[in-house]
């Protein structure tokens, strides 16, 4: 082989070397362009679902802080319905008892003032039903019908009013208390007789139970039942003045012996 060949072969080995050189650094090139490719992606993958999961947990956050805030309106506005309700039931019930107080007394003393002096019976069904004044003992008592009552005092004293917004009866517990005075009539009387002897029966106080009901959105007392005859008198304060008063006695001073004095001795 002569110098010329030999000089082409190294020169074609070296040239095969650089292209395999060349080769193996763009492999190189190619698998660090791959693994920083690689990484870059696994890098923006993460970065994604970071962005993901941070995103995710504003949307609970803003979904808590909603529903928050709709518990908190719904309980409110629970809150102030319920408010509403027991503030118009509270009206609703202090009308109804204001309303069956005036009746309880109104009624009673008129049916009283039929009782003793013959007072207009007809005025008696605005507040009592047809049914119970039709059983009532009391438009059928003869008791004052021979005497003159000149004068008297009724009193119905409300202890206890029991009725709800809604319901359609009402009860009421009363003691009804009359003093009197009055004479018998003078065709009553025989010979030798006077009105001394025949005093006006008093009124027998009692505690009544009074049913009202409710008809065409009025309250009509349907029942009047005794629960004690002559019940205990609270003292009121308010004095009577049908009754006479006890004279209290007037205390009588003492004298008081005279004073002394006896004489100082100066030394």
């Amino acid at each position: 082989m002569s110098t010329m060949q030999a000089q082409k072969l190294n020169a074609a080995l070296n040239m095969q070397g650089h292209r395999k050189a060349d080769e193996d650094e763009n492999c190189s090139k190619f698998v660090g362009l791959l693994s920083v490719w690689r990484y870059a992606m696994i890098a923006n993958e993460g970065e994604r679902m970071t962005k993901q999961r941070r995103e995710e947990s504003i949307q609970m956050r803003r979904l808590r802080i909603a529903r928050r805030s709709m518990t908190y309106i719904v309980r409110t506005l629970l809150l102030i319905i319920l408010a509403c309700i027991v503030c118009i039931g509270a009206f609703l019930t202090a009308e109804r008892v204001s309303n069956l107080y005036i009746l309880a007394s109104e009624g009673m003393a008129l049916r009283a003032d039929c009782v003793l002096a013959d007072g207009a019976r007809n005025d008696l069904e605005e507040y009592f039903t047809l049914t119970f004044l039709e059983n009532d003992p009391a438009m059928s008592d003869t008791t004052y019908s021979n005497y003159t009552i000149s004068s008297y005092n009724y009193d119905l004293t409300i202890e206890r009013i029991f009725v709800l917004p809604w319901s359609m009866s009402a009860t009421v517990t009363a003691v009804e208390r009359v003093s009197l005075k009055g004479s018998v009539n003078a065709d009553q009387l025989g010979e030798g007789e006077n009105t001394s002897d025949y005093p006006v029966p008093q009124w027998t106080a009692e505690r009544y139970k009074i049913i009202f009901i409710n008809v065409n959105s009025r309250w009509y007392i349907s029942e009047l039942s005794i629960v004690e005859e002559n019940p205990v008198q609270n003292n009121l304060g308010t004095p009577d003045p049908d009754e006479t008063p006890i004279l209290a006695a007037t205390p009588t001073p003492k004298p008081t012996a005279e004073p002394t004095t006896e004489p100082i001795n100066m030394p």
